[in-house]
């Protein structure tokens, strides 16, 4: 073996063990936090039949919905949340659309939502600056409303999010909890009949889900894009504008309402389907965005390791999040291609654990296997026993096929840091698929 052969081995070591260091202990606290919520990891999926459930006395929730040429969608997603999240009030931000966004979303609202729409040239300035125009209207009615802050929550949901019915009402008892600011639902991909879909619902329901409910115990759950509720007293604790121009305006939303000493939560009473992306070039735009936002949440360690009333676990665990591109993703899409061209073309020297008879050498191959592939078999059982459409070996063919699935992560964290270097943040929306309209 040579020097580089020991080299790369001991940083794939390293590698492997800051991400199963990070990630198994999360997981293993979000499995005991979904048990004890209901007993069954499969049961959130019985949450798509249930029955809407009013808001419960004295709190209000207002939804924004931010828009930029969503007629695919927008009339399916509002006729979703009148059906569903009875007593929600809906305000639509029509961010500059060229289409007919706002008409629809109108004609499904049947008077009783609200679209506030944006013209160029304030429009079309990213996501954070549209909530942030949705914002201070939902404080305008608030006002009008003699409603306390403090019993209001802001759901953000996008143009394709569909929350399981009843789940604003759900998510409101979160916050009789006085120390919570936020909370984010689990997400799940719709159409998962498709391989690509099929990997991104692995990832969203699987790993992510319970290592967010693991991060229920630190108070530092992230904040995502979709499904997101927070306290509008602890918005206005961060600021007129809480919603920054950050490329992942949510992930920095979660890192202020930790600055700020709110803690953010997950439950199991409710989650969010969202549309997945096939386009393997909207794909890579949108995985490209959201490294990029994290790479540059970076800048807020400071702040979080400085501000005053932060639990040591929510300042410990949004830092370990936080470094997940630099100690994880970017080298590892380096020493995975060193190992395939070394296995591929090389002798087997680096793969081999030991010398001697046949027998040991194939305890080396399968103690070799076991080291390299334990988290994505450990992550394959978790999403088996999360999801009631797809057999064990199916998933476990997927968790192997994650060697391959890695490459958009791989190709995506090198976009993001080199647009980084270049300066370049520009902001691209998420295209969706043409729906079929819900009526009635």
């Amino acid at each position: 073996m040579t020097s580089l052969d020991a080299l790369v081995r001991a940083a794939a070591f390293g590698v492997m063990v800051i991400a199963l260091g990070y990630t198994v202990p999360l997981v293993v606290i979000g499995v005991l936090f979904a048990r004890r919520s209901d007993n069954s990891l499969r049961a959130q999926l019985a949450l798509q039949a249930g029955s809407p459930v009013e808001i419960p006395p004295g709190w209000s929730v207002f939804v924004l919905v931010p828009c930029l040429n969503e007629a695919k969608v927008i009339g399916n997603t509002v006729h979703s949340l009148r059906e569903h999240q009875p007593g929600a009030q809906v305000i639509v931000i029509d961010d500059g659309s060229a289409d007919d966004t706002a008409e629809l979303a109108e004609k499904a609202g049947a008077g009783k939502i609200f679209v506030v729409r944006r013209t160029l040239p304030d429009a079309r300035r990213g996501k954070g600056a549209a909530l942030n125009a949705g914002l201070r209207h939902l404080r305008s009615c608030v006002r009008k409303q003699g409603l306390d802050p403090a019993r209001v929550l802001v759901c953000v949901l996008d143009a394709d999010g569909r929350m399981t019915p009843g789940a604003a009402a759900k998510v409101a008892g979160l916050f009789e909890d006085p120390g919570v600011g936020g909370a984010q639902l689990a997400v799940r991909i719709r159409g998962r009949e498709h391989v690509a879909l099929r990997f991104q619902d692995w990832e969203f329901w699987g790993l992510s889900a319970l290592s967010q409910f693991g991060r229920v115990a630190t108070g530092s759950v992230s904040m995502a894009g979709n499904g997101q509720f927070s306290r509008l007293s602890a918005l206005d604790m961060v600021g007129e504008r809480p919603w920054s121009d950050s490329l992942t305006e949510d992930l920095d939303l979660g890192i202020s309402l930790a600055v700020a000493g709110w803690r953010v939560t997950s439950t199991m009473g409710a989650f969010v389907s969202q549309q997945g992306l096939t386009d393997a070039r909207r794909l890579l735009r949108q995985r490209t965005r959201w490294f990029q936002g994290h790479m540059s949440a970076m800048s807020r360690l400071p702040e979080l390791w400085t501000g005053r009333g932060i639990r040591l676990g929510t300042r410990l665990e949004l830092t370990g999040y936080l470094f997940i591109p630099f100690l994880i993703t970017l080298p590892w899409s380096l020493i995975q291609q060193y190992l395939l061209l070394r296995l591929i073309f090389g002798d087997d020297n680096m793969f081999t654990l030991a010398d001697g008879p046949l027998w040991v050498r194939v305890l080396s191959g399968v103690a070799w296997y076991l080291v390299s592939f334990s988290g994505y078999v450990i992550w394959a059982v978790v999403y088996w026993r999360r999801t009631d459409d797809l057999a064990l070996y199916r998933s476990l063919f997927y968790s192997h096929a994650q060697i391959l699935w890695n490459y958009v992560s791989f190709i995506a964290v090198w976009r993001a840091a080199w647009r980084i270097v270049t300066g370049r943040v520009n902001w691209a929306k998420t295209e969706r698929t043409e729906e079929v309209p819900v009526t009635g």
